[in-house]
């Protein structure tokens, strides 16, 4: 409900109802409906000028009257809307009719001179009389109102200017005046309006009262005791209204200065203002003096003083109003910003700390709302992440601060980390720090519920590998409540373990995602800086973050500098790789403020409105081109220097524009800094200048031992930057507030900066090596190479400082920063003296052969070509020659498979290890057997037992022949086999090495492959147990991946490919990607074949081909891409099976075993959709493919089975007898393995092929018996596609019978069966064949499972065209 009331009715209520009348000062609640008031007053007023301008209409019949006059004031024309509840009804009707506010009014006649001051008495103490009059009137209202303290009188919706205003001036006056000249006598009487509305209902003092003389003459403001000496009044002077001249100017313009300025700035209409006189500040100050006394803020009076002081012409203030829609704008700051724009400065406090920058004036909302939405689409499930780019200083890492505390006030985990400039301080600093940080909190709680937690399931996880993240993280290590000594696995071998730290921080952000229940972001600062092993782990973790189990996820937020990255910066390029991979970019732009935004953070800055600091804000803009740093720290430098300061008699900041409009400044913010550091005592500088040699940021520690060290005093003068806010000091480890303040410190130094870093790494280094501390030693062994060989001052430090990096280099390696470990390897070669490889050879070597190492896990193989040059042309003797021969090998095979197995080949001659260039059938079966034989005379006992291989040159030939074999898999599998028995004949010949389980692991599958899976399955066991002895986690992948072939056979199928997962994890934490792939790809293509629901493989397949993606392992994908095209197929999602004209044309034609995958895929999905022409056209060309006898394992039980499937039913089309054969030795295989192996994974599979036998040869009865033997078998050992197929055979085989009511029997339940399988679209092809030749309605089961009885099949025999069709399939 609404109801209205004058101005000052709501005055004087409102002001009893809170208790701020009698001199009180006024309530906060009395303040904002004022403000409420004002607003919505000076708004209309605005509006109406604005329409007038362009010669509309307002709703005001004319524009309000220029001046109060005689009796009509603007006060008493100003109505109040209030909103009030129900519960205010009895007050409404209590409330008295308005009359006149006045009891008398002047009528207008004209006025002499001498007769004026009689005239402005009369005028004021008629008003006094009618104020006394009014309070008389008011006491009937508040009687009447006197129960209501509901503070309905505080909920103002709107106030409004009436029309009567404008009605009730002189005949000649024109309401529609709208020159500069009204405008302002606009602005000037509601500031008279406002303060009563202020002071509590005081009306304004004589003071402030203008007399107008509307034939050009005086606009003044006017003083009893100076009235006759400050006006100079014309005969015509008026006071009721305004004059007929529209054009009147104020005292000293010309007609001109008041024309309408069209939005230009009031300096182009009132020339330059010497200093105002002190009566005319006086008179305006000292008048709102009333308004402070009254509980007014500052900034309030100081709004309403410039509305009145703008009457004063060219006397008034530089920030009086020339527009009303300046009044309304700073109204509605003061409102809306109450604590910036309304409430009184902290004096006292800013008087001892200076200006205060906000970091939160820095934030753009809009930027900031873009990163937020981001972050919730990520939660939500979408892969996203957010780049913040732009130069320095723009407040890219202000703004991630802010999304931090955004992402922590709703649930989340905020990690952030900085690169540094000064690279290779420590493995993996910067991400690592992230993730130190946030086990530093928890460490402090290591009691806590959440921290146990944490432990438990890390120790769980990760085990022993939890040693190499404590290396990293040491804080892990506080968690964990343990050292990380204690977690040192029992081998250190691995594959790469560059890979295995990548899948180790992926677990380990599970872990901690998991445990505290909340997705986790990580911010990386300075990206530009970052080096590529780190953008690497922040590749992977992104990628494995889609597999992240739960509803949890990761999202990365990155800042950076762009103009300092090249488009082929690493970073860029991981951005590349993780889009093709379905994530979403968010880039955020950040340009320097332009001047509207100075104008907007300077206002916010010094609580003044826009318009009062926009003159300051021109002058900054241009000097600093917006830049927010440099923006911040230019008005930090003003403060100090006296240029901006803060007034304590007015209460607000001032500042003088002439001084610091001539300030020289340099336009590069860092030369700005590094003025203002020399501008500090030598003592600072200088330990500036040291603190910048070590980055952005370093250990107080390092700077106490330099002081120590070096007797230089460092620790005070730190101290002075600290409190110059140049550095500050968290957790006991100095930062600077901003790199570019880093870069001017070091600028100081730039001609001697080599000497600085020799000098503090030399004098860091004992103390790291005495210590045993990795962090003090990385970052002395940096600050070496940062100055480099020309800064070493003595012969004998060059070998010396070499031997220094030979131990960060492999400290290095041991934390798994390959990068950074061939920097510090490269940086030792560097320093060898002149004729190193004779006068430092061992030294020498191992720089040498460790850097190859690197060199390798990094793939920089140019640098790896060039070291293992080096090595192979200065060693010794052979013998030193291995190591670098190795890693030229496992180079070659990443793109050079062929001259690998060359390479191979010749380096095996040379350890007398002869492998022929190719081996018969033959031979290889005769080699097999013998081996067999000779193994059969030794236990495994006896071979557990066997002492560790101590020659040297056979433990590298283990080596070697293990990286052929794998080599050979793919470019001549038929001399694999030899390869695997010469790594079983020097194991029993030479003792155990950690590559014997590899070759017993092989020999296994190719005895198993033969047919012998009893044998196979005793070297498997074998391979495993040396496994176990030997502890090399650097084969234990290949090692499990080869051995559950075999496995599968002896064990349930479903429960034996689960040791695949175990391989896989395994393999991972080792950094062995190609066994990791192989071992996921075995796995997620035995799915279909071992019963799992097809919804299930959907999912595990997504996860693999994303998976291999991630790493690279295009050849493991294309056998993963054709199994998973069948699964979905089955499951009616389209996929695109490898063409013929594909395979003939690739280079995937030379490999047997992917042909045999794509013919046999075909294959079988033929065979289960019933189409016979494309079953028997890929049967063809499967038998063609000449599979290895002895190798090639996996798989074999489903071409078996399948491939004995397909022959007897192109056998019963076609008559060919081979077709016949080849069915009968696919049983025959399956029979072998039944009784070999396990009646669980074979009994179901050989009851249907001799079923489909019996069928073929017309032994129909027998047929019947074993049909249903294998529908129950199938059943029973859990394999749900044998059985549904089973059914779907036994039903086209009574469908040929003629016996229908059998047939749709055995159909429907086929029906079910696939559908419990999840292949829909075979369930799709079978009802509607059912409905076709049955006439059936058959009900889905995905309904409600309903059979079909006898009863309701119709009786009836098919044509022999029928069941031809039937049997052909659609």
């Amino acid at each position: 409900m609404t109801t209205t009331l004058p101005l000052r009715r709501w005055i004087k209520r409102a002001t009893e109802l809170q208790g701020s009348n009698h001199g009180h000062p006024i309530t906060q609640a009395y303040l904002a409906s004022s403000l409420r008031i004002a607003i919505s007053l000076a708004d209309q007023i605005s509006e109406a000028e604005e329409l007038s301008a362009v010669g509309l209409s307002s709703g005001l019949e004319s524009l309000p009257p220029p001046f109060p006059v005689a009796r009509v004031d603007w006060a008493d024309c100003v109505t109040v809307g209030l909103k009030l509840s129900s519960g205010d009804t009895e007050l409404l009707r209590s409330l008295p009719v308005d009359g006149d506010l006045f009891e008398t009014s002047f009528s207008e006649e004209e006025v002499q001179p001498e007769d004026f001051e009689k005239l402005l008495k009369l005028i004021v103490e008629d008003g006094e009389e009618g104020e006394r009059e009014r309070d008389r009137e008011d006491e009937n209202f508040s009687r009447a109102d006197a129960e209501d303290t509901s503070g309905s009188f505080f909920n103002v919706d709107w106030a409004q200017l009436s029309s009567d205003s404008s009605n009730n001036v002189s005949n000649n006056a024109n309401g529609h005046d709208n020159t500069q000249s009204a405008r302002l006598q606009r602005i000037y009487s509601l500031g008279l309006v406002l303060y009563q509305l202020f002071s509590g209902g005081d009306l304004p003092p004589r003071d402030l009262l203008v007399i107008y003389s509307p034939d050009g003459g005086s606009l003044t403001a006017m003083s009893s005791r100076s009235f006759s000496t400050s006006l100079n009044v014309s005969d015509e002077t008026n006071i009721w209204g305004s004059s007929n001249n529209d054009k009147a100017p104020l005292e000293g313009s010309d007609n001109e200065s008041y024309a309408d300025y069209g939005g230009r700035s009031k300096r182009q209409y009132f020339p330059p203002r010497q200093s105002m006189s002190s009566t005319t500040k006086s008179i305006s100050h000292a008048s709102v003096h009333h308004l402070h006394m009254k509980g007014v803020p500052t900034p309030l009076c100081d709004l309403i003083h410039n509305m009145i002081d703008c009457i004063n012409g060219d006397f008034m203030g530089n920030d009086s109003y020339c527009k009303m829609s300046d009044v309304t704008s700073d109204l509605q700051l003061m409102i809306s910003k109450p604590s910036v724009y309304l409430h009184d400065l902290d004096v006292n406090r800013i008087s001892v700390t200076g200006l205060e920058l906000d970091e939160a004036t820095f934030v753009r909302d809009e930027e900031l709302a873009s990163l937020q939405s981001a972050y919730q689409r990520s939660v939500m499930g979408s892969s996203e992440l957010a780049i913040v780019t732009g130069v320095s200083g723009t407040g890219k890492s202000t703004l991630a601060t802010k999304f931090g505390d955004f992402v922590n006030a709703n649930g989340g985990l905020f990690l952030s980390g900085k690169f540094d400039q000064i690279k290779y301080v420590k493995p993996y600093s910067a991400v690592a720090s992230a993730f130190n940080t946030y086990c530093e909190v928890l460490a402090r709680e290591k009691a806590s519920e959440r921290a146990m937690l944490l432990a438990s399931n890390l120790k769980t996880a990760l085990g022993s590998d939890l040693y190499y993240l404590i290396q990293m993280i040491p804080s892990l290590g506080r968690i964990l409540q343990e050292h990380s000594n204690d977690y040192i696995p029992p081998g250190h071998d691995c594959v790469n373990a560059q890979e295995r730290l990548h899948y180790l921080f992926c677990q380990f952000v599970e872990v901690i995602s998991r445990c505290s229940g909340a997705p986790m972001t990580l911010f990386m600062d300075d990206v530009q800086w970052a080096d590529s092993a780190s953008i690497s782990i922040i590749s992977q973790l992104l990628k494995t973050s889609r597999s992240m189990k739960g509803d949890k996820h990761f999202f990365f937020l990155g800042c950076c500098r762009d103009d300092e990255m090249g488009s082929d910066h690493s970073f860029w390029k991981m951005i590349g790789s993780v889009r093709t991979f379905g994530f979403k970019t968010t880039l955020v732009k950040l340009e320097c403020m332009d001047i509207r935004t100075v104008n907007t953070f300077l206002s916010s800055l010094l609580h003044l409105p826009p318009r009062l600091v926009r003159s300051l804000s021109d002058i900054v803009y241009h000097k600093t081109k917006g830049n927010p740093l440099f923006v911040s720290r230019m008005l930090i430098s003003l403060n100090r220097e006296g240029l901006l300061r803060l007034s304590l008699t007015r209460h607000r900041w001032e500042w003088d524009e002439e001084k610091i409009q001539s300030r020289k400044l340099s336009d590069d913010v860092a030369l700005f800094f590094a003025d203002n550091i020399n501008k500090l005592p030598a003592d600072v500088k200088t330990a500036l200048s040291a603190l910048s040699c070590f980055g952005a940021s370093t250990d107080s520690e390092v700077i106490q031992a330099l002081q120590t060290h070096l007797e230089l005093k460092l620790v005070e003068p730190l101290n002075v930057a600290v409190a110059e806010g140049l550095v500050y000091k968290l957790d006991g480890i100095y930062h600077f507030c901003h790199d570019k303040i880093q870069q001017a410190a070091y600028s100081m130094i730039e001609d001697v900066r080599c000497l600085h870093h020799m000098m503090y790494g030399l004098s860091l280094i004992d103390l790291s090596l005495e210590t045993e501390d990795a962090g003090l030693l990385f970052t002395a062994v940096t600050q070496i190479n940062l100055g480099g060989p020309f800064a070493v001052q003595e012969e004998q430090q060059y070998s010396l400082i070499a031997k220094y990096n030979l131990v960060a280099g492999k400290k290095a390696m041991a934390m798994s920063d390959f990068a950074i470990a061939f920097a510090f390897f490269e940086h030792g070669m560097s320093f060898l003296p002149n004729n190193y490889w004779q006068n430092e050879y061992d030294l020498s070597l191992d720089l040498f052969n460790l850097a190859a190492k690197c060199a390798l896990t990094i793939k920089n193989l140019t640098s790896l070509t060039m070291i293992c040059d080096q090595i192979l042309r200065n060693a010794r003797n052979p013998d030193d020659m291995l190591n670098a021969s190795f890693i030229s090998m496992s180079a070659l095979t990443y793109s050079k498979v062929s001259e690998a197995v060359h390479y191979g080949l010749t380096v095996l001659r040379q350890l007398n290890i002869d492998i022929p260039d190719s081996i018969s059938q033959e031979n290889t079966m005769r080699l097999i057997f013998q081996t067999k034989s000779k193994l059969n005379e030794i236990s495994d006992e006896m071979i557990l037992n066997y002492q560790i291989m101590s020659d040297f040159k056979k433990v590298m030939a283990m080596k070697f022949l293990a990286e052929l074999g794998n080599a050979l898999q793919q470019v001549n599998p038929d001399l694999q086999p030899f390869v695997t028995i010469t790594m079983v004949r020097l194991t029993i010949e030479h003792g155990l090495s950690p590559m014997s389980s590899v070759g017993f692991a092989y020999f296994g599958g190719m005895v198993g492959a033969l047919g012998d899976i009893r044998g196979g399955y005793r070297y498997t066991k074998l391979a495993k147990s040396l496994l176990d002895k030997t502890q090399s986690n650097e084969v234990a992948g290949s090692v499990i991946c080869i051995t559950t072939e075999v496995l599968s056979y002896v064990q349930p199928q479903q429960t034996a490919i689960e040791y695949r997962l175990q391989g896989e994890r395994i393999a991972l934490a080792a950094g062995d990607i190609h066994w990791a792939c192989m071992n996921k790809l075995m796995y997620t293509s035995s799915l279909p074949w071992c019963g799992a629901k097809l919804s299930v493989a959907k999912k595990a397949f997504a996860d693999a081909g994303r998976f291999m993606e991630e790493h690279g392992h295009l050849a493991a994908l294309s056998y993963l891409k054709t199994v998973e095209h069948t699964v979905l197929a089955f499951i009616g999602d389209k996929g695109q099976m490898i063409s013929d004209d594909q395979l003939t044309q690739s280079e995937i034609n030379k490999n047997p075993y992917l042909l045999v995958v794509v013919y046999f895929q075909k294959l079988f999905l033929a065979l289960i959709l019933n189409k016979y022409y494309d079953l028997k056209r890929s049967a063809e060309k499967f038998f063609e493919v000449r599979l290895p006898t002895c190798n090639f394992l996996t798989g074999r039980v489903a071409h078996a089975f399948n491939g004995g499937l397909a022959s007897f039913r192109i056998y019963r089309e076609t008559g060919d007898p081979l077709w016949a054969e080849r069915g009968r030795a696919c049983k025959q295989s399956v029979l072998l393995w039944r009784e070999q192996a396990s009646l669980w994974n074979f009994e179901h599979k050989c009851f249907l092929l001799e079923a489909e036998e019996c069928y073929s040869e017309g032994n129909f009865e027998n047929a019947k018996v074993l049909y249903d033997h294998a529908i129950s078998s199938a059943g029973k050992y859990k394999y749900v596609n044998v059985e549904a197929l089973a059914c779907e055979l036994a039903a086209r085989f009574y469908l040929y019978l003629n016996n229908s009511s059998t047939a749709v029997k055995y159909f429907t339940l086929a029906h079910d069966k696939y559908f419990e399988w999840g292949a829909l679209a075979k369930v799709r092809t079978l009802h509607e064949f059912i409905q076709e030749t049955f006439k059936i309605d058959l009900t889905s089961p995905s309904a409600n499972g309903i059979g079909i009885s006898d009863d309701d099949l119709p009786s009836f025999e098919l044509k022999s065209e029928t069941r031809k069709r039937s049997s052909l399939g659609a």
